[in-house]
């Protein structure tokens, strides 16, 4: 039974370099391989942020159609309403109709503007500040 030198975990058999080399290797590859993974982030973010784009576009144009949409909608239910009412009380009631979607919008939106943006980091930063003064105050 003849029994081989025994050579560290790790190390493979022939690999006469010393430790200092084998550091300066691992530090160089471990450089190299940050480096390639910024690269490969910023290819991914560049994907992310063209696909994001061309969505916005799409419902930019989606948006505008959509006006489009919503003025013949209008000029529709104006045409239906003279057939019971006068003209102008068609008219009338379709931009009071328009003006109070508007206005509920308006108000819907304000509202969302005005919450405290964070709400769950704000409480993890004040418990965290809460916790490091009272290790502090011990």
């Amino acid at each position: 039974m003849s029994t081989a030198p025994s050579q560290p975990t790790g190390q493979q058999p022939g690999d006469e370099r010393s430790t200092s080399e084998v550091l300066t290797s691992l530090v160089a590859n471990g450089q190299a391989l940050a480096k390639k993974e910024i690269e490969l982030a910023k290819l991914e973010l560049q994907e992310v942020v063209r696909d994001k784009a061309i969505a916005l576009g799409l419902a930019v144009v989606g948006a505008i159609f959509g006006l489009f949409v919503l003025a013949f909608i209008g000029v529709t239910a104006a045409a239906a309403l003279t057939l019971v009412v006068a003209a102008w009380l068609a008219w009338l009631i379709v931009t009071v109709i328009y003006t109070l979607v508007v206005a509920i919008a308006l108000l819907v939106a304000v509202k969302l503007l005005k919450r405290p943006p964070f709400p769950q980091t704000r409480t993890a930063v004040e418990e965290t500040r809460d916790w490091a003064k009272g290790q502090v105050q011990r």
